[in-house]
């Protein structure tokens, strides 16, 4: 796919430390429809609104682990790279990421077999994220005491997970569901990777990770429909508002969905899904409401995002894989009706300014609010080069996503 360039242009905007709201108002409510009269429109007190945030791929490689060591107390620290983006992932009421790397004992390294230090989960605990994915195709590059290492440091920064099991008793218990209350709607949220990177799960030990494909060791064209139905049907005998599916699949470094993408999401969708939220192919994919009808004959609106791209990392091919979002999602519960939707939905464009693309250090950087710096001659990270990229990283956003949902422009309406 090709992109048309179109150079950046002044507008008025925050500086990164003064950032607009980056989602819509939340506290619109649905205008009545024609004939409806005001007194029976929708108390406020009868509505409960939340927003959910969603981040992209979190990965170390072996250059940002050097970036986040400090030599002096030995230690390490990623809250650098994440200094500028903490505005926008403390302010929903939950929000979560995907995991890309293992968390283990023994030598950090990063591409192709990840090992992380563990600071970097209490680091994105400290910028407001609540939860993460952990099934995806690098949750088995320490073995599965390395999967079992990462789970334990995740939870020791206070941080829910989903996607990964350290016993049999574990997966049983939660059917690999995780349900959180989230100020009064109930979350139903369901994680599954399409594979290990050609890692077997290990023998006796198949409880570990959600997979989506039960050839995961070959083509991946055969959706785990038995381990899938059985955990939604678990979900039946929950009290539970929305289902969230994380789903960790596509062709890397392709801002379009494969067929095999789409038979997923039809897929989860005739089965009760309610959102679903990828991840790995490193790029950003569309997203879009529409409406479905259930296998049950249920007509309703869900929501898809095929792929958020990365959140951090040192993936550097080329401006597309510098270019990620942070997806919010505005949705309410009628307490008169008990039903719960999706109402709008809004994202926010990040550029990973990494050394090798001119940065000083890497940092995750909301676009707009840096592009707009540089144009009012105040910024310090932001030279010339590093404005053009960034000009074509929005020209991406919006070759592939459109203005409609970007949430500057939502703010400026």
């Amino acid at each position: 796919m090709s992109f048309l360039f179109t150079a950046c242009s002044p507008v008025t905007s925050p500086s990164s430390s003064d950032a607009v709201s980056p989602s819509v108002s939340e506290t619109a409510i649905a205008e009545p429809s024609p004939g409806q009269t005001e007194d029976v429109i929708q108390n406020e007190e009868d509505v409960i609104r939340i927003k959910l945030t969603a981040i992209g791929d979190i990965m170390s490689h072996y250059t940002q682990i050097l970036d986040a060591y400090d030599s002096g107390s030995d230690t390490y620290d990623y809250s650098n790279s994440l200094q500028y983006i903490q505005y926008y992932t403390k302010a929903s009421d939950i929000t979560i990421g995907n995991l890309e790397t293992s968390m283990a004992e023994g030598a950090y390294t990063g591409y192709p077999t990840f090992n992380t230090p563990a600071a970097l989960a209490k680091n994105l605990k400290d910028i407001g994220i609540d939860m993460l994915s952990l099934a995806n195709n690098h949750c088995l590059d320490k073995g599965f005491d390395g999967l079992v290492s990462t789970i334990e440091n995740v939870e020791a920064a206070g941080l829910d997970h989903i996607g990964t099991y350290g016993t049999q008793e574990e997966r049983d218990e939660t059917h690999g569901i995780l349900i959180r209350n989230v100020n009064g709607i109930n979350i139903a949220f369901l994680c599954y990777t399409y594979g290990t990177n050609y890692i077997w799960l290990p023998e006796g030990k198949e409880f570990c990770v959600n997979l989506l494909f039960s050839d995961y060791m070959g083509a991946a064209s055969q959706i785990n429909t038995e381990l899938i139905l059985d955990d939604l049907e678990y979900i039946k005998t929950q009290d539970v508002d929305l289902i969230v599916s994380l789903i960790h699949c596509g062709t890397e470094y392709q801002n379009i969905p494969n067929e095999k993408q789409e038979e997923v999401a039809d897929f989860l969708f005739k089965n009760g899904v309610d959102v679903i939220i990828g991840n790995h192919v490193h790029v950003i994919q569309p997203m879009e409401m529409r409406t479905i009808t259930t296998n049950e004959g249920q007509e309703k609106n869900v929501f898809i995002c095929y792929a958020l791209g990365n959140f951090m990392s040192n993936i550097t091919r080329k401006v597309n894989t510098l270019t990620g979002l942070i997806l919010n999602l505005n949705i309410e519960k009628d307490l008169i009706s008990g039903k719960t939707s999706i109402v709008d939905y809004d994202y926010v464009p990040l550029y990973m300014l990494t050394p090798e693309w001119g940065g000083s250090r890497f940092y995750v950087l909301p676009t707009h609010a840096f592009v707009n710096e540089y144009l009012g001659g105040t910024s310090k990270l932001i030279n010339e080069k590093i404005y053009t990229d960034m000009c074509e990283s929005l020209d991406i956003c919006e070759s592939v996503l459109g203005r409609e949902h970007d949430y500057y422009y939502i703010e400026r309406k």
